[in-house]
């Protein structure tokens, strides 16, 4: 689907709310200043989404939710293993990163970090475009990319040809990069792009 600079701009501001209120409460949560840039917004096809992800194989820390409302669909926050067992070890005042493999502490803490990052641009999609979104209780994965894109691709119904990729940059503990990704249920994208005039 092409896309004009003007209705990238348009996705790219949803970006720049949604992170906006993720700095804010990971701050809040953290006690530590976190600010979190949006250097990219993709509209990528499924087909490309290897390109746009890099290694399939790559072992990632996933956050996931499903969406329900209006423009139904799956939202994930992808972070690399070593900056989810950073904010992990920050949250829970530990000498050293926990093994987030097996830690279950660490993981519930992610848990919620998930809920504070995908919910944040999930509500950023919902303020910017006037249509109703309602994240679901975040779900917490580590395995390889590849993998959790399928698992996710494979749930009940039919997904849009097309993915929404925000490249997000934070900073405040360690430089970290991670990916929110929007996977719209079949239709629900021309509702969320309609908005913009295409």
């Amino acid at each position: 689907m092409e896309i004009s600079a003007i209705r990238l701009e348009a996705l790219k501001e949803i970006g720049n709310i949604g992170s906006g209120h993720a700095a804010t409460s990971l701050s809040n949560m953290l006690q530590t200043r976190i600010d979190m840039a949006v250097p990219k917004v993709w509209l990528v096809p499924l087909e490309r989404l290897s390109e746009a992800l890099g290694q399939m194989d790559a072992m990632k820390t996933a956050l996931y939710l499903k969406v329900e409302g209006d423009a139904p669909g799956k939202a994930m926050f992808v972070l690399s293993v070593e900056s989810a067992e950073i904010i992990a070890k920050k949250l829970l005042y530990m000498t050293a990163p926990p093994e987030i493999h097996i830690d279950e502490m660490a993981q519930s803490a992610l848990r919620e970090v998930g809920n504070i990052l995908v919910s944040s641009f999930v509500i950023a999609l919902t303020e910017f475009s006037g249509i109703l979104l309602q994240p679901s209780t975040p779900a917490l994965a580590i395995d390889m990319i590849g993998a959790m894109i399928d698992a996710v691709l494979l749930e009940e119904g039919k997904v849009d040809d097309s993915i929404l990729i925000i490249d997000t940059k934070l900073s405040g503990l360690d430089e970290m990069e991670g990916k929110f990704l929007y996977i719209p249920d079949e239709g629900s994208l021309d509702k969320l792009l309609g908005v913009f005039g295409l």
